[in-house]
């Protein structure tokens, strides 16, 4: 049995900052091919087709239970620029009613606001991937043995952390996609008890999200060149060897070899020596298809951007996106948002085109499934362009969606067994 825990890293992850997380196909693939059981807490439905597609895994068992987390009151508090929104947060945390995290989107920041809080009486740790292993170390044992009252950290902090008594967790800067929220968001209160949950937005915060979502894709030219040094070595080489030879950063290295590794061309041993898979295979269609393939990524990661701004500005109920978002039915008012709270929240929506999940084609983005309905709009997640957001209106008129199937089923743990479970995979 081989275990991938976390595995939404394989999506998150593994396209720039651990793209080892791609190669877990292949390492299935040389022990074997023993039964695959994919773990994750947080996955929405295009980052649980990545986690099947990159793991090889075939006709997998999907089990998905619910994500609701009712104890925990969801609240975004918009600003009109950063100044005001660093002066209601410095001003609010002093009665938030510790323990508490708060995520903030650079290492700097973190130091910044640890600082001031320290400077108010709060007493506050920082953490991010900068720091060294043993002050990380340090710095989560304190918090989770009740040392400090708030830790304020980068997304490196939380992986694992099961404490019982957070309170809260806000958002200083708005995260990278619902996704990433949502898996942070669910530290808080797992006692059981209330637990917030606050986005402290403006919006010109997105443009640091946009910037990353944008950055550290591969183009088709590094990807061919890499793909032509391999097929040129007249003998396997290592990472350093095609590093030397190509000028590229290890971590473009390390994302080119896994893209061009999971198209077929290459082939990478356990000791990480890399050879061509065959003759047969050009490099330039090689690199063409792999950056294909990062592009699509691409546009994904922007579309989820793009899904974590409707999240802060919509005034319908936030718990509903939410739950749509990860593909769970589930209609508000919740009774415990921000929204709700104020009467804001959209009770019913009759005549609606789509079941929620169901599959669609549009004549330009072709397939994909519907997330969400809020207002005059419906939200598509298509397969190849991401999360998109279209009129009613325009789609009655002119038809542009169509329906082309039933939403996929998932089972969960209340069902029954199935007769003969799968035998080479479960997600």
């Amino acid at each position: 049995l081989l275990v991938v825990d976390e595995a939404h890293c394989i999506s998150a992850w593994g396209h720039d900052f651990r793209p080892e997380y791609l190669r877990l196909g292949a390492v299935a693939e040389t022990i074997g091919r023993p039964p695959i059981l994919a773990l994750t807490a947080t996955a929405s439905p295009v980052v649980r087709d990545e986690i099947i597609e990159r793991l090889g895994m075939e006709s997998p068992e999907v089990i998905v239970t619910g994500f609701d987390r009712p104890n925990l009151h969801l609240e975004v508090q918009r600003f009109s620029d950063r100044n005001a929104k660093r002066a209601a947060f410095l001003e609010q945390i002093e009665e938030a009613g510790a323990p508490g995290i708060v995520y903030v989107a650079r290492r700097r920041t973190a130091e910044e606001l640890a600082a001031e809080l320290w400077e108010r009486g709060v007493s506050s740790v920082f953490y991010h991937g900068a720091m060294t292993r043993k002050e990380r170390d340090e710095a989560q044992r304190a918090f989770m043995n009740d040392e400090f009252d708030v830790v304020v950290a980068t997304t490196a902090f939380g992986m694992g952390i099961d404490k019982q008594n957070i309170r809260f967790v806000w958002h200083f800067d708005i995260p990278d996609s619902i996704d990433s929220l949502y898996q942070e968001i669910g530290r808080a209160g797992r006692d059981g008890q209330p637990a917030r949950a606050v986005l402290f937005y403006a919006s010109q915060d997105l443009g640091v999200r946009r910037f990353f979502a944008a950055s550290g894709a591969l183009d088709a030219a590094e990807l061919e060149c890499v793909a032509e040094v391999v097929r040129a070595g007249s003998r396997s080489m290592t990472r350093r060897e095609i590093r030397d030879a190509t000028g590229l950063s290890r971590s473009k290295l390390a994302a080119a070899l896994a893209q061009l590794e999971g198209g077929g061309f290459l082939a990478i041993s356990p000791e990480g020596v890399t050879s061509p898979a065959g003759d047969s295979i050009d490099p330039e269609v090689a690199a063409a298809e792999a950056a294909r393939v990062a592009e699509a990524h691409a546009r994904i990661e922007g579309s989820r951007v793009e899904m974590v701004r409707t999240y802060a500005e919509t005034a319908d109920c936030r718990r509903e996106l939410v739950l749509n978002y990860f593909g769970e039915p589930f209609e508000g008012p919740c009774g415990n948002c921000d929204n709700c709270a104020r009467g804001s929240s959209v009770a019913d929506r009759p005549n609606l085109p789509f079941d929620l999940n169901a599959r669609v084609v549009h004549e330009q983005w072709g397939e994909g499934s519907v997330v969400r309905y809020e207002g005059e709009k419906i939200f598509v997640l298509f397969d190849d362009m991401g999360y998109k957001s279209l009129s009613l209106d325009v789609i009655d008129d002119r038809h542009v969606i169509r329906f082309i199937g039933a939403a996929p089923t998932a089972s969960c743990p209340s069902d029954p067994p199935t007769a003969t479970p799968p035998t080479r995979a479960a997600a």
